[in-house]
């Protein structure tokens, strides 16, 4: 039973599906794409933020009208709006789908190109990872990956309506980022995924096994971070190799002791690097 509320509080709810905290980091993947380009230009940037704000929450939206019986079970999401029904699963996958469509269009006031990775971005987390990957194999969030790179191509195609080798390395590094943030959260909530029968890398291998790969994850991911620095320069490859440095430290404390409070410290470290990284290209960039 949906329970009636006010249009206010009915925007909170969705404000709340719609996850800002990892939207944000989209738009930064975004911001970070633009300012690799070497080029700020207002409608356009302007266009490519609102636009893929728009899409994602959209997307994020239809991804938890879709999962509401598997949010019911896990204890880190049980009180999500939609699990709460305060918001159905056809009214969620309504109001997002509009949402993404709408994103859509705004991209194209920068070109269709930027639209294009908009309307990717968001089609591969619903089709790709939400209702392909997710449900059947370990592999899921590391194809899923892309959506957030997506972001990255679609900062940059605003600024020049091309997709080139820099944007594709900041996409890549997004995607090789992708796997060892989240197998982190999923070890730390591995009960959770396995209730819910969602397999996840660390629902299917021992504690210890999964630490692994997190470690061999973030190894892989950290040629594509530094490699970056020959479109940014010398500051930029010293900021990364720390950051990269503190990441890979951490990655090894997990494996020695693959416990879920250290697989969480894992976790909240790997979102500030990425951060970090982004922003390091825009400030350096723009001056």
């Amino acid at each position: 039973m949906i329970m009636a509320t006010s249009p206010t509080v009915k925007l909170i709810y969705y404000a709340k599906l719609s996850k800002p905290r990892i939207i944000w980091l989209l738009d930064l993947a975004a911001l970070a794409g633009a300012a690799l380009s070497s080029k700020f230009l207002l409608i356009p940037l302007i266009s490519v933020l609102a636009g893929g704000t728009l899409a994602s929450g959209g997307a994020m939206i239809i991804n938890e009208g879709i999962e509401i019986d598997k949010d019911k079970v896990m204890k880190r999401t049980s009180k999500r709006p939609t699990v709460m029904g305060y918001v159905s699963k056809k009214e969620a996958i309504l109001v997002g789908s509009v949402m993404l469509v709408l994103g859509t269009a705004i991209g194209l006031i920068a070109n269709p190109l930027t639209s294009f990775f908009i309307l990717l971005g968001g089609l591969i987390y619903i089709l790709v990872y939400t209702i392909w990957l997710k449900p059947r194999t370990p592999l899921n969030i590391v194809i899923g990956g892309f959506a957030g790179s997506a972001a990255a191509w679609a900062g940059y195609a605003a600024m020049t309506d091309t997709f080139t080798i820099s944007s594709l390395l900041l996409g890549l590094l997004i995607f090789m980022w992708t796997p060892g943030h989240f197998w982190s959260l999923a070890l730390k909530y591995k009960e959770d995924y396995s209730k819910a029968g969602i397999p996840m890398l660390p629902v299917l291998l021992p504690e210890k096994d999964s630490a692994k790969y997190i470690a061999i994850s973030n190894a892989l991911m950290a040629p594509f971070a530094l490699i970056l620095y020959l479109y940014v320069g010398l500051p930029y490859l010293i900021v990364t190799s720390i950051m990269t440095a503190l990441l890979l430290y951490n990655s090894m404390v997990l494996f020695r002791n693959p416990t879920a409070e250290e697989a969480w410290k894992s976790f909240k470290i790997s979102a500030p690097y990425l951060a970090v990284i982004l922003l390091t290209i825009i400030i350096l960039k723009i001056i």
